[in-house]
């Protein structure tokens, strides 16, 4: 009956204690409970047994002792006179007035959890009748006790596992709090991005007209320089030079809102891979001269078969940023190579890891097909390996804004920072990408890579 009302093992274990010891009218009774053959006896219950007693108990060590007996042997045992028993290990039981012990192992599901004893002040032994009830009552108690061990664990893991989920709930409130933070951040960005892209866009608009002014005013006044002063025929110059910068950064600026917006026409055709690049060379041979640099172009046999799909014009504009680029960050008597080949499309899987954080896009094309790749390779100064990505963020390159407008032809002068982003979102727009690495076998220098795709020309079925 108390096996099916109680729940907690103190209670179960002490009111079992209780009505055991009045039915077997026994002077005290105790339960050992046994994690395991080789540790100690734990008194977790006693009845009838004084403090100091219970102290001494539990100082028995494994394998010694009378109860030790019924651990080894798994079978009740009953001792009717201590006194003649020569393996009590704790002799403060006699002093303590015990006379007479039974004790009966508690097995449920055939293992061993425990022992129940019970003592007396006088000689007794129990008879064959009491023992066989006694077992049976310990059959009931070890049930008991290992349903409520199991029921306690099952609570543990119940409180545990509650416990997890408020903080599982905890955390995925923060998450969500994060995420909410982290979107509204995003959207601020992209409404400030947003923003300065129309604004530039607006603004290079609005500086076409007043631009338009001044050129048709400059061109006008050409007419008349024979009449003007040395001093008015320089102003004029310099006003001339710097309208003409400026409608250069405008155009930027305004080729730069194009290809954000995606608003520009582009042609899809098979572009002259020699002419396109002799076109090149033949506009920088005379700066290449000026500037003490050897400007070479290398087409190897396979790459004079093949065609860039794309647009001439565009193209041409596009590789033009890039080797200005490389003019500008060229001492005197450096190199710079125009070279063009062929790339497969497993040679570009084996390079992904390399060259995909410049052009995560270009990789999620399926199939990933063969390019040519146009390289502009120069013996400059070279590009830290950190700024290789930030050089093709808009307006990473403008440097000191102080420094504007003074040493435009000078090594690494100061620049809009748009010549190398207008360049990869050119090449992008055309299915394409471009990236950047150290110069092959030198010390120092750049090698920008254009990947194109190849033009497939079609092919008449057969007949």
């Amino acid at each position: 009956m108390l096996a099916a009302t109680i729940r907690d093992r103190n209670q179960l274990l002490t009111e079992s204690l209780q009505q055991l010891k009045a039915a077997f009218q026994m002077s005290g009774c105790g339960i050992y409970q046994l994690h395991d053959l080789d540790s100690p006896l734990h008194l977790v219950a006693e009845l009838g047994i004084s403090t100091e007693l219970v102290r001494e108990l539990q100082k028995v060590p494994a394998g010694q002792g009378l109860i030790a007996q019924v651990v080894q042997s798994g079978q009740p045992q009953q001792w009717p006179d201590l006194a003649q028993e020569t393996q009590l290990y704790c002799q403060a039981c006699l002093t303590a007035g015990w006379n007479s012990l039974q004790a009966h192992p508690l097995l449920a599901h055939d293992r061993l959890i425990g022992v129940l004893f019970m003592f007396q002040n006088n000689q007794r032994a129990l008879t064959p009748q009491e023992m066989a009830l006694l077992g049976d009552c310990c059959q009931i108690l070890a049930a008991a006790i290992d349903s409520s061990e199991l029921l306690e664990k099952l609570e543990w893991q119940h409180r545990l596992t509650h416990a997890s989920q408020r903080e599982l709930d905890r955390s995925r409130r923060q998450l969500r709090e994060h995420v909410s933070r982290l979107e509204e951040s995003n959207r601020s960005l992209e409404q400030a991005n947003q923003m300065k892209d129309r604004f530039l866009a607006l603004a290079s608009h609005e500086l076409r007209t007043p631009l338009t002014w001044i050129f048709t005013a400059t061109e006008l006044l050409e007419g008349q320089l024979f009449a003007m002063p040395a001093e008015s025929r320089a102003l004029l110059e310099t006003i001339f030079k710097g309208s003409r910068r400026l409608n250069s950064l405008v155009e930027d600026l305004l080729e730069m809102a194009r290809i954000e917006s995606r608003d520009i026409y582009l042609a899809q055709e098979a572009v002259d891979l020699p002419l396109l690049l002799n076109e090149l060379v033949l506009q920088y041979r005379d700066e290449a001269l000026r500037r003490q640099l050897t400007l070479e172009l290398s087409l190897g046999s396979l790459a004079g078969q093949l065609s860039p799909v794309g647009d001439h014009y565009h193209l041409r504009i596009a590789l033009e940023r890039i080797l200005k680029n490389a003019f500008k960050f060229t001492p005197p008597e450096g190199t710079i190579g125009i070279f063009a080949g062929y790339i497969s499309g497993e040679d570009l899987s084996k390079r992904r890891s390399d060259i995909e954080p410049f052009c995560p896009d270009f990789f999620r094309q399926t199939p990933l097909h063969d390019h040519l790749d146009i390289r502009i390779v120069d013996s400059g100064v070279g590009i830290a390996e950190q700024d290789r990505l930030l050089i093709f963020d808009k307006f990473h390159g403008a440097g000191d804004i102080s420094l504007h407008g003074r040493q435009q032809n000078s090594i690494q002068g100061p620049s809009a920072g748009l010549g190398l982003p207008l360049a990869k979102g050119m090449i992008e727009a055309h299915g394409g990408m471009i990236w950047v690495e150290n110069a092959p076998g030198r010390d120092s220098g750049s090698s920008f890579h254009v990947l194109l795709p190849l033009h497939q020309p079609s092919r008449e079925s057969d007949a």
